[in-house]
């Protein structure tokens, strides 16, 4: 008992130590805890966004990793009467549920009509997920049913931006899609699923609902039952779907549409995303190696600066295993102090990826759960704890191998730590400069594959072009005349606006998508094994007008193309010049195929530029058809303006109310902010990778400074000699540069050897870039070099100011 009392006493008595000694040298502390802070929060801040991604599921969901996600297939989507029977069947849930997305059009007395994100659920859902709404009440079976009153229950951010929190609004009637509709809750603050959507509505089971090759509905979800596995739930559900498929034959047949069970990260990220998160991971991992190597230098100089306290300790007595058990000491002292500070980087930096993840272009249904929880917090206090070991151990059992004899008969003079000493850090700062190039040309390859996306030539004027999407119902506007009379009355209310200078209609923005159909040529045999597809777009007269460009040859659509004649097409010349290579396309023939039905045959009455359409860096063949003769219930009106667009949003938005107050509109928003949205998230991606660059560059710079910093100071005697013996300042300054650079570009080499395979890595997030990109890597590369530079000349400089007289009596 007395020699555990001694143990915890002499314990406390290190710690005081260590915290007195670390008070002493406030400036190495700062730097310490810094660096430490940097590298831990960047660290906490990317597993928490990890977590998130691949782990932890909605947030507000109880017992997340018990809810698991169903479908026909691989991903989207499933019919109501599947849902139904293995809801039925299936035994290993305790309930199961199911939900649809769609616009609804609210209409009241707190604002204009505005189209919001509703998401049509069975009456359980909320139930299955743990989750009750805050006021009022949940669904019920009986709102589900055909005929049921309609019923709606909020999400509190639109209760809030729309209703002002009226505690009142429960029983409310509002008015959705034209149809009286009963408020009967609103769910609690944060809460969102599985979309960020602005109300839930029952998913009634109509006729054509209850059609069981109507596979349009998102998912089901289901809890699985106490002791239930994933892999048990994966094979009943297997054996649930071939017992469908011998049921029903025609619709249920083949494998796949068997039920597909997926977890959250499996069902909702899909394609490269995973590949960004665990790179993303990697770099924070470079990012605090960087930061341990800084360190354990940083501690070795110190270390070797305290050779001759730490020999007389040992002569009086001390052990070896000692002396590293109070060094190690201060370590953990230092690491907890990052730690905390880490911790407050990491709710900034995780604060604002949430922002972030909120942007144009991120996904409206994919809810993310960003709480630091106490995940986050054992995560911290486990690479804490590592990273004192890493830094510390080092230097500590280094500095206990010290020869007390000639310390002590010394008096300490030239404490460099000898030949392995002076290896050992020209050691680290080389691994230091290689892991900053490698995330430095990382970062290089990102933002270029970002660039050349943001920066491509679409084929339209993108400057003053306004858009706004206009969303017909079916019920108000059911025939082709109806919506081609509304467009037209559209059309000319934006066209007296005196600062629009013309207006055209679309079904799909420029890279913003477009429709697919079967086509066939006339007198042309296709050679391809099956039949040929192209992208369509439905446009007005006068649409290349309002996009900026000329026709190359041939027309534009006129008012006429449509409603009398000969049904006429535009063909854009990337088709022309495939489909017809070396003949005038004009009055050439192509007909398109509603399914299996062929239409009427179209004469090619002109040559468009190739605009993009389908993505912003591919221009395909495209067939453009008069909106007349399809005009789409979704339209995109687009102006070109002579005044900034944005000054005519609320114009632009009052010519549509007033031809019909009970219609929203979406956006208007420029193209470039469009466009926008589609770069978003490869934008943020490539600002995080530079950031963590930045990061490591700056921590590689500051450790390389400390490093020759330490070494002019302990060889200010040999630079008074060499000053005594006729050396310049300018000679003085070359030592130390090309010998502060010497590990700058061994660690230059390995790095940019390692970034041509970690690049490859990142290949499928690369967009017309190459991993083993030159200019990436050269830039990358002169950034490096030139911060090496700074952090040898500033203690260079020093050196040219050494007096040779002074520096001759230094000890």
């Amino acid at each position: 008992m007395k020699e555990g009392f001694t143990a915890i006493e002499t314990f406390f008595r290190d710690v005081s130590y260590a915290a007195r000694a670390l008070r002493k040298n406030p400036g190495f502390t700062a730097v310490a805890v810094m660096t430490l802070a940097l590298g831990i929060g960047v660290n906490a801040t990317v597993f928490t966004v990890t977590k998130a991604a691949l782990f932890a599921g909605f947030p507000m969901v109880e017992n997340n990793d018990r809810v698991l996600y169903l479908s026909s297939g691989r991903g989207c989507c499933l019919s109501y009467p599947d849902f139904e029977d293995w809801r039925a069947q299936a035994r290993s849930f305790t309930g199961m549920a199911i939900v649809y997305g769609a616009l609804r059009i609210v209409t009241d007395k707190n604002g204009f009509a505005e189209s919001y994100y509703a998401t049509e659920v069975s009456a359980d859902t909320f139930r299955v997920i743990g989750q009750r709404p805050f006021l009022g009440r949940d669904f019920n079976r009986s709102d589900d049913t055909p005929g049921a009153p309609p019923v709606a229950i909020l999400a509190y951010g639109f209760w809030e931006r729309r209703f002002g929190k009226d505690p009142a609004i429960v029983g409310r009637t509002i008015r959705m899609n034209g149809a009286p509709t009963t408020v009967i809750g609103v769910m609690p603050q944060g809460f969102l699923f599985p979309q960020k959507q602005d109300l839930w509505v029952p998913l009634i089971p109509t006729p054509e609902v209850r059609k069981r090759e109507a596979r349009d509905k998102w998912f089901a979800f289901g809890r699985l039952a106490r002791g239930a596995t994933i892999a048990g739930a994966r094979a009943e559900m297997g054996t649930i779907g071939r017992r469908l498929g011998a049921a029903y034959p025609l619709t249920n047949q083949g494998r796949n549409l068997l039920p597909y069970v997926q977890t959250f990260n499996e069902f909702f990220f899909f394609g490269n995303e995973n590949e960004v998160y665990w790179s993303m991971w990697g770099a924070v991992g470079f990012v605090l190696l960087i930061a341990c190597a800084n360190l354990a230098n940083l501690m070795l100089a110190r270390a070797l600066g305290r050779s001759r306290e730490i020999s007389l300790r040992i002569a009086l007595g001390a052990g070896r295993w000692r002396i590293v058990r109070q060094l190690l000491i201060e370590s953990l002292l230092l690491s907890g102090l990052g730690a905390v500070a880490g911790w407050w980087i990491a709710k900034w930096g995780v604060h604002a990826y949430e922002a972030a993840d909120r942007g144009p272009g991120m996904s409206s249904w994919r809810i993310l759960d960003y709480s630091m929880d106490y995940r986050v917090l054992a995560y911290i206090v486990a690479i804490s704890v590592g990273t004192a070991l890493l830094f510390g151990l080092a230097p500590a059992l280094r500095i206990s191998r010290l020869d007390v004899n000639s310390m002590l008969k010394d008096g300490g003079r030239g404490a460099t730590g000898g030949g392995s000493g002076k290896r050992l850090s020209a050691l680290l700062v080389v691994g230091e400069i290689a892991l900053a190039v490698v995330l430095l040309a990382g970062a290089g390859v990102t933002i270029r594959s970002f660039l050349n996306v943001y920066n491509a030539d679409i084929g339209v004027r993108k400057a003053d072009l306004l858009t706004m999407s206009v969303n017909l119902p079916q019920t108000r506007y059911p025939t082709a005349e109806s919506r081609i009379a509304f467009y037209d009355r559209v059309k000319a209310s934006l066209e007296a606006i005196p600062e629009v200078e013309s207006v055209a209609f679309a079904n799909r923005v420029p890279a913003g998508g477009s429709s697919s159909f079967q086509y066939e040529l006339a007198a042309v045999e296709s050679d391809e094994k099956h039949s040929p597809v192209v992208s369509a777009l439905i446009v007005s007269p006068g649409y290349f007008r309002a996009m900026g460009t000329a026709m190359l040859s041939g027309r534009e659509f006129s008012d006429f193309d449509g409603t009398a004649g000969i049904p006429a097409a535009i063909v854009n010349e990337r088709f022309a010049t495939r489909y017809w290579p070396g003949e005038n396309p004009l009055g050439k023939h192509l007909r398109l195929f509603d399914g299996k039905k062929p239409g009427a045959w179209l004469i090619v009455v002109g040559v468009a530029p190739n605009i993009a359409q389908n993505s912003a860096l591919r221009q395909d063949p495209l067939a453009y058809l008069a909106y007349r003769q399809n005009p789409a219930g979704n339209m995109e009106a687009m102006a070109r303006t002579r005044v900034p667009p944005g000054r005519l949003v609320t114009a632009f938005r009052r010519a549509v109310q007033q031809i019909d107050s009970d219609l929203p509109v979406l956006g208007p928003r420029t193209l470039d902010e469009r466009l926008e949205m589609n770069y978003w998230s490869k934008g943020l991606y490539g600002v995080l990778f530079l950031i963590l660059a930045a990061v490591a560059l700056l921590l590689a710079s500051v450790g390389l400074y400390a490093v020759t910093a330490h070494s002019v100071t302990g060889r200010t005697q040999e630079m008074g000699i060499r000053m005594a013996i006729g050396a310049t300042a300018r000679d003085v300054r070359r030592l130390v540069v090309v010998q502060g650079m010497r590990p700058v570009g061994i660690g230059l080499v390995l790095g940019l050897a390692a970034s041509r395979g970690v690049n490859r890595a990142l290949k499928s997030l690369l967009v017309q870039v190459s991993p083993d990109d030159p200019t990436a890597l050269a830039v990358a590369s002169a950034i490096l070099i030139l911060a090496a530079l700074l952090g040898c000349l500033i203690p260079a400089r020093r050196a040219m100011r050494v007096d040779p007289v002074i520096a001759l009596r230094h000890d």
